[in-house]
Formats: structure tokens, sequence, C-alpha cells
């Protein structure tokens, strides 16, 4: 009983549930477009359910490559000992879980995955394999190309139109062009997410050689300015889209959580300029306010990364909402 309680204790860390907010506030958008152009709401929630379970596999999978590949060079006695950063693979290193484990629990969500995948392929037909098989191939070779500073470009693939036109056709058997424009906002603040946590790695990683977008950018300041354009290319992107008729006004209503995408860059900024200034809450930061009983240095990183989740969960709302007014008025 104990190791099995062990083995529950540790899962959700190793598989990143934290993570799995991101999946459903990307999810969401598709299934309320597509149930109110008569979708089938059992059909959304399969996607979903499919949908998480291959995020997380995803996770353990770039987890389960780093390990192989630092433990590899420690084998050749290219390093002494595993270099990684917030506990990334402690699973592994801790013996918590063994590899064999997390390739068996790996291979059990990408199975199941599949399973409903194959699903929607006797129901749908080959059309839905447009979707799919990109999806699955971007996903197993996230943590080669993450390595390589394609990391965002992979999630904004994935989470953008991938995922969205396979919600939509999931829950209808029809692609819709509307539900790509409304992909862009929110892939936009996925990006945003995953790039604000790599610009609170940025010294780190730069130590470390690691590629990513942030470095690329030359520096954190440059980088600060690409978080700027991740977090606004949602509202251009709806103003424009509104502008030219194609949407209704009703979806300017996200205009409102722009106060939002201000307070990161100014907590981002005031990161850059010293990371250890404590950092308090605002309203603005959304759910960042259960991060106030944390220890200050846990409680800095948190706020800044909770308030780019905020973000996303924020307009994401407030944009199912615009879906929701727009088809009754």
């Amino acid at each position: 009983m104990g190791n099995v309680s062990k083995f529950i204790a540790v899962l959700p860390a190793a598989l990143r549930c934290y993570s799995v907010p991101i999946s459903v506030m990307s999810w969401i958008v598709p299934f309320i477009f597509a149930l109110l152009s008569g979708g089938n709401v059992f059909l959304g929630i399969l996607a979903l359910i499919g949908i998480v379970i291959v995020h997380l596999g995803t996770n353990l999978f770039d987890d389960i490559t780093d390990y192989v590949r630092e433990k590899s060079k420690i084998d050749k006695g290219l390093k002494t000992d595993f270099n990684f950063q917030k506990g990334k693979c402690a699973f592994l290193i801790n013996g918590d879980l063994s590899l064999k484990q997390c390739i068996l629990i790996c291979f059990t969500l990408f199975l199941i995955g599949i399973i409903i995948g194959f699903y929607f392929y006797l129901l749908w037909g080959i059309n839905i394999l447009l979707v799919i098989i990109p999806a699955v191939i971007l996903c197993l070779l996230y943590p080669i190309l993450g390595c390589l500073g394609l990391g965002e470009i992979i999630v904004a693939v994935i989470f953008s139109p991938l995922l969205y036109s396979g919600v939509f056709f999931a829950m209808t058997g029809r692609f819709s062009f509307d539900i790509l424009i409304l992909s862009i906002s929110t892939g936009a603040l996925v990006v945003g997410i995953l790039h604000n946590h790599m610009l609170l790695d940025y010294k780190y990683d730069t130590t470390n050689r690691k590629i990513t977008l942030c470095r690329v950018s030359g520096s954190e300041k440059n980088a600060l300015i690409l978080l700027g354009v991740f977090s606004f290319i949602p509202y251009i992107n709806l103003l424009f889209w509104v502008i030219s008729g194609k949407l209704g006004v009703w979806y300017l209503l996200p205009l409102i959580t722009i106060c939002n995408a201000i307070m990161l860059l100014n907590v981002m900024n005031t990161h850059i300029k010293n990371p250890d200034e404590p950092i308090k809450y605002n309203i603005f930061m959304g759910s960042a306010k259960r991060a106030e009983k944390m220890p200050e240095i846990q409680r800095n990183f948190l706020f800044k990364f909770l308030t780019a989740q905020n973000l996303l969960v924020s307009f994401t709302i407030v944009l199912c909402v615009s879906i929701v007014l727009d088809n009754i008025f």
C-alpha cells in the first residue's frame, strides 16, 4: 500500500498536471463555438479527454528524453551530475518512479489517445487524420525540436490551428475558417505562457547554453518585447476581423482584459530589473493570489507564472461570452 500511495502522490508532479488548465482553456473556445453550430456535447468532452491525456503524455515523454539524454552523458563521463532546474525529472533522479514505469505510463497515455483518435476516424473518416497525424508527430518531436529553440512554434501550431480545428471537426464533422481566426488569439497567449516561463529561466538557460526563443532574441529586454507581441496579438487579431466585418462587434469584448496583459508586462519588467524584488498581488493577477502563503522565492515565481496563465484564462472566458452573445444577437 505504501508504494501505491507514493506512486499516486508522485504521479501528478511527474505528469505536470498543473498544465491541464492550458489544455482546458484552449479547448473551451472551439467547444462552445462548435456547440452553437450544432456540435455534439459528448464528442466534445471525449475530445477534451484525448487532448488532456496526450498533453500529459507529452509532458512525461519530454522528461523521459531529457533524463535519458543527461544520464547518457553522465555514463560516458561527460558530466558528473544531473543539471536540471526547478525539480525537473526529480521523480526519476530520486527514484520515486523508475524509467520503466515512466515509459509504461507514457505508452499507456499515448495508447488511450490513439484509441480516442481511432474512434473519431471511424466516426468521421479520413479527414480527421489531417489534424490527428500532424498533432501526434509534433508531440513526439517536441523534446527534440524544443532543444533547437522551436518549442514555442510547436506549441503555437498544436494549441492553435490543430487543436481548434480538431475539436470543431470532432464535434461537427466539418472544418471552419472562423474557428481558425479565433485560434490565433488564444494560441498566441498559450505561447506567451511558455515564453514567459522561458524568460524566468533566461539566466539559467544562458549558463547551460539551452536554445530557447528567449535566448535567440538576444537579451531579456528583447524577450520582454517579444512577450508583449504575444500578449497583444490576441487583441489586434480580434480588432482586425471585427473591422473587416468577418466577426461581430461582440468579439471586441475581450479587449477589457488588456489590463491583465499590461500587468503581466509590468511584472516581468520588474523581474528583469531585479529578479528578487518582492511582487505584490494585484487583482489583475487573478488566481495568483493563492501563492501569497508560499515562501517568498516560490511566491515570486508563482506570481510571475500565474499572471501569464491568468491572462489566458481571463481572455478565454470573456471570448466564450462573446461567442454566446454573438450567437444570440
